[in-house]
């Protein structure tokens, strides 16, 4: 197996008789038992399906529909999959040695110990996860091609659920007791300074009132409490790493720990929990834009947060053409969530999609890994949880997808040597951020802002039309220890400045204690500061959840685009063709938005024009702010105490 590295850059390493990692010039592998650098191409749900009535119709796939023996199917798919370049088995694949490829196995730990929603904190636990470990890994004791396991899929850590699931426990829970003297601690026991961040249900008068079961603490408006939510969920969530990891480390010491698949989502305080326990962070990932776009704000944060490596554990792509009669839908009762996932017209643009995306994953130095998300159709009218998507490699009638196929036989070869190239995250500048001075001589560099090449429409529910790897501001901090939580993109044409935002913040509106409408601070929010001419603008796209019973959660996110100009007033302005927000499902939040030139006092923007400028973001409940330029503030909510550091822009053609 090669690698983009020259053998003088990239010395073998020692013998071992396990997997292991390493990092070589910044950049992240896996490595195999013989010491060579290893890259991940895998396959989910490998398995050859279940014999059930849909498949027994042939409205799904089963190996018995095409083949004698599943000695049989396993020899088949096998040759393909290798075929195909792929070298590794993901997670739900049949584990039998007739596949020679590399294995990775899902334990469920955490669930069969029944670590979440129960009692985390209970002294017991660990030797419940301990026991359970010892069960779920002894058919791959002595594997050697197990890489590893992942402790559980999609955990999710969403911090408000667990703090209110906790807190209405009764007093026997162990984990109950550990956030009441949590809350307890950090008001000094003082209930009048708890009424500062908190809106107690009624009857809940003192903290000796918290320690019966259904006690209910909501967010008050402009308090801080959301901080001790994530502390008590860094909490939780550590001691799962810790049980988890220890266990499975004590019971099968050669595997690697590969943690718990995050689910399209990361809360950072997680990530911080997880770092000093696993061995690999494992995420599945929805791609962000039809053309293949990934985001790169996501694995930087991770690179940020936790100095490890990344495997992508899933990702995919559907096609409303299809072979299975895909819907490309999740129906659960009356509420359909139709094409969430990464959903496109043809088989075409699926193909074109997933490579684009693979050699974008490739390019990130912590990512040692893509697993697609699956071998096969998902059934006909759906699986029982009624996800319903075109996400094989083969339909259900066993027929490869050719296009597709074609994708990952030109690619998978490639990556190692695609890998070997990529970009050290100190070395990442945007080619549209060169630094210029000022032609008149003096003044400070000025960052370049790129001309948007085609028209940027702000109807068509996609970032298809920005070129988003030159649009891209770099450069964003958080508070320590956090990393930016999203990627924000600036460009121009002469009738203004066009915005885009892609990021994720998880948010539970009915977490926070207000009436009518939800309050702008505690918004999911972005502000501009423009300088021009002399003059100061100010201008903010708000994302304000709003109670609507037709949508599953019960609430729709809107979106506001307002002007701040003056100290204390707050000017909503139109919306319409102005701004809009990409209809993905919590928690993505992903929007446009254009600022005609007129808004900023003049008629034209042209090439050469010099801005003074700044952006901050911040998500719901304030909970981490982000700037461009200059520390960000506790909140950006009270702008009037606010005075924002601005940088040169220029703007290029």
């Amino acid at each position: 197996m090669t690698s983009g590295c020259s053998a003088q850059d990239l010395p073998s390493p020692p013998r071992s008789t396990t997997w292991s990692t390493t990092e070589r010039g910044g950049i992240f592998w896996l490595v195999d038992p013989q010491g060579r650098l290893f890259y991940s191409k895998g396959v989910n749900s490998t398995n050859g399906g279940k014999d059930n009535p849909k498949s027994r119709d042939r409205q799904a796939y089963f190996w018995r529909n095409f083949y004698p023996s599943l000695e049989a199917w396993r020899q088949a798919v096998g040759g393909e999959l290798l075929g195909w370049g792929f070298n590794t088995l993901g997670g739900w694949s049949d584990p039998s040695p007739q596949f020679s490829l590399a294995l990775t196995v899902n334990l469920e730990l955490g669930r069969n110990a029944k670590f979440h929603w129960f009692d985390p904190l209970d002294p017991a636990m660990e030797q419940a996860v301990l026991e359970w470990a010892e069960r779920l890994t002894a058919p791959f004791s002595s594997e050697p091609r197990l890489i590893g396991y992942f402790t559980d899929n999609e955990v999710g850590w969403w911090n408000s659920p667990l703090f209110e699931w906790y807190l209405s426990k009764g007093w026997e829970n162990h984990t109950k007791r550990a956030l009441w003297h949590m809350l307890d601690t950090q008001y000094g026991g003082k209930w009048d300074r708890l009424l500062e961040d908190w809106v107690p249900d009624e009857g809940l008068k003192s903290f000796e009132d918290l320690k019966a079961s259904q006690a209910k603490l909501r967010l008050r408006p402009g308090g801080r409490g959301i901080l001790l939510v994530n502390r008590f969920m860094n909490l939780c969530a550590r001691r799962y790493y810790e049980l988890t990891s220890g266990a499975i480390r004590k019971v099968h010491p050669k595997a690697l720990v590969l943690g718990d698949r995050l689910p399209l989502y990361y809360h950072q305080d997680a990530v911080l929990a997880m770092r000093d326990y696993v061995d690999v962070i494992s995420t599945n990932y929805n791609v962000d834009v039809p053309d293949g776009w990934v985001a790169p704000y996501y694995f930087e944060g991770l690179q940020r947060l936790a100095r490890k490596p990344v495997l992508v554990t899933e990702f995919f792509f559907a096609a409303e053409e299809n072979r299975s009669g895909n819907r490309n839908e999740t129906a659960r009762n009356e509420y359909p969530d139709a094409g969430h996932l990464m959903t496109v017209a043809t088989q075409a643009e699926r193909a074109r999609g997933a490579a684009k995306a693979l050699v974008n994953f490739a390019r990130f130095p912590n990512v040692v890994g893509t697993h697609w998300f699956q071998h096969t159709d998902e059934p006909l009218g759906g699986r029982d949880d009624g996800e319903d998507y075109n996400m094989g490699l083969v339909d259900n009638a066993n027929r490869p997808y050719e296009q597709l196929i074609e994708v990952f036989k030109n690619l998978n070869p490639q990556f190692e040597t695609l890998h070997g190239q990529a970009r050290k995250p100190e070395s990442i500048t945007d080619a549209r951020q060169t630094q210029t001075t000022d032609p008149a001589g003096g003044g400070d560099p000025a960052t370049s802002i790129s001309r948007a090449r085609r028209p940027i429409d702000l109807s068509d529910q996609s970032l298809v039309d920005w070129d988003k790897e030159e649009s891209r501001l770099d450069g964003f901090h958080a508070p320590e220890p956090y990393a930016p939580f999203g990627d924000v993109h600036l460009s121009w044409r002469p009738e203004g400045l066009f915005l885009a935002c892609l990021a994720n913040t998880y948010v539970n509106p009915g977490f926070l204690a207000y009436r009518g409408e939800f309050p702008l601070k505690e918004c999911f929010q972005l502000h501009l500061w423009a300088e021009l001419e002399g003059r100061l603008h100010h201008f903010s796209v708000y994302l304000q959840p709003e109670k609507n019973s037709r949508f599953r959660d019960g609430f729709e996110v809107k979106t506001l685009l307002c002007r701040l100009d003056e100290p204390g007033h707050i000017e909503r302005l139109p919306i319409v063709g102005r701004v809009q927000r990409i209809d993905k499902t919590l928690p993505h939040m992903v929007f446009e938005a254009f600022l005609p030139s007129q808004w900023l006092g003049v008629e034209r923007l042209w090439p050469g024009t010099r801005i003074r400028m700044n952006v901050v973001v911040e998500s719901f409940f304030r909970e981490i702010t982000m700037s461009w330029r200059g520390e960000p503030p506790e909140c950006v909510g009270e702008f009037d105490e606010f005075a924002p550091g601005l940088q040169d822009v220029v703007l290029q053609d």
